[in-house]
């Protein structure tokens, strides 16, 4: 009898090897930054630098898979949220689940790396996903009319970072940040936010010049 052939068990293999490698990357470039060593992460992630290198052969390879699933983990976050009876309850569990798993949208997760086309169309979706609960928290009343995604973005890039500023600290400092942000975007606000709010032409222009800036210092002898 003729054994059977096991590619599912390999895909499967692949897919918990890859699992604990973003994993683990994404945990190392929080701790150590972006000169973090990939043997690092290789051994955080408990897989040898051969398995590690078969599926991300440089280092930007797997910064920039690192983006795409941080923009994908928001985007999936923001649609769940949407199921939500409450739709501040909805906004507030969204800010939470990404503060709480250090994601927050953004192409520049860590690290310097070309943007590619496929990384700003997955940061858009994300963003579409993200409007899509503003739009919902504005016409329900409990969000204030002068935010959108972009902000919302932005405001859980600040948070993951001061997460990682505090990570040896208390942890109900995380819990601290988001109140004070929830507070600011709750409607009933008196205050006019003193800027308009960015548009996507805006995001798109400014991740433009980070390539630019990036390429000029890769070029410079």
């Amino acid at each position: 009898m003729v054994a059977p052939d096991k590619p599912p068990a390999r895909r499967s293999d692949a897919s918990r090897n890859d699992a604990r490698i973003l994993a683990a990357a994404r945990a190392v470039f929080s701790e150590m930054g972006s000169d973090a060593p990939v043997s690092v992460i290789a051994e955080r992630a408990g897989i040898g630098m051969g398995t590690l290198y078969r599926r991300y052969p440089s280092k930007d390879d797997l910064m920039r898979e690192l983006s795409l699933a941080n923009m994908e983990e928001t985007r999936l976050a923001a649609e769940a949220a949407l199921e939500a009876s409450d739709a501040w309850a909805g906004l507030t569990g969204f800010l939470d689940t990404c503060v709480e798993a250090g994601v927050d949208g953004s192409p520049r997760l860590s690290g310097l790396f070309e943007v590619t086309e496929e990384i700003l169309q997955a940061s858009k979706r994300t963003r579409e996903a993200v409007q899509r609960l503003v739009d919902r928290a504005q016409h329900d009343g409990v969000l204030r009319p002068d935010v959108n995604a972009h902000d919302l973005v932005l405001l859980l890039h600040t948070l993951r970072e001061l997460r990682v500023a505090h990570r040896k600290r208390d942890p109900a400092l995380r819990i601290r940040f988001l109140g004070i942000v929830l507070d600011g975007l709750r409607a009933g606000n008196s205050s006019t936010l003193p800027a308009p709010a960015a548009t996507w032409s805006d995001v798109e222009r400014a991740w433009q010049a980070m390539a630019d800036k990036d390429r000029g210092t890769a070029e410079s002898p």
